[in-house]
């Protein structure tokens, strides 16, 4: 208000809000009554990425508050990195038994599989969209 009084415009463009982090029974957290996890431990125990996911996921980033709760990363853990995990180590594998791994588009175009030229149109449309 006082901005605008004085300069005749806003104090500020943009304004960004998050929510608050609760502890896991609703109270805002406090080092008096140690009503959270240890963050060490945590990034130690599911990794820092686990944990930025998880928060990056929750209702914080709407404004609003989150009871954080360890299991819900432990969550992102199995649902989000394991699978990219055992995606990734299939993928190595692979290309292990068969050698270096050269993508040929003149493969896929001349498929007739229904799956590699859903795949294709996916992708074409997805260049489209980004250019």
């Amino acid at each position: 208000i006082l901005a605008t009084a004085l300069f005749d415009k806003p104090a500020f463009k943009n304004l960004i809000v998050n929510g608050l982090v609760l502890a896991s029974d609703g109270k805002k957290m406090s080092k008096r009554l140690k009503n959270y996890p240890d963050p060490n431990l945590v990034i130690s125990k599911y990794g820092a990425d686990a944990l930025r996911m998880y928060l990056i996921n929750s209702p914080v980033v709407r404004a609003e508050s989150l009871k954080f709760q360890e299991k819900g990363v432990l969550g992102v853990v199995k649902e989000v990195f394991l699978p990219w995990y055992n995606a990734f180590r299939f993928f190595m594998q692979n290309v292990s038994r068969k050698g270096e791994f050269i993508p040929d588009m003149a493969k896929v175009v001349t498929s007739t599989n229904p799956t590699d030229v859903w795949i294709q149109a996916l992708t074409q449309g997805l260049i489209k969209y980004v250019h």
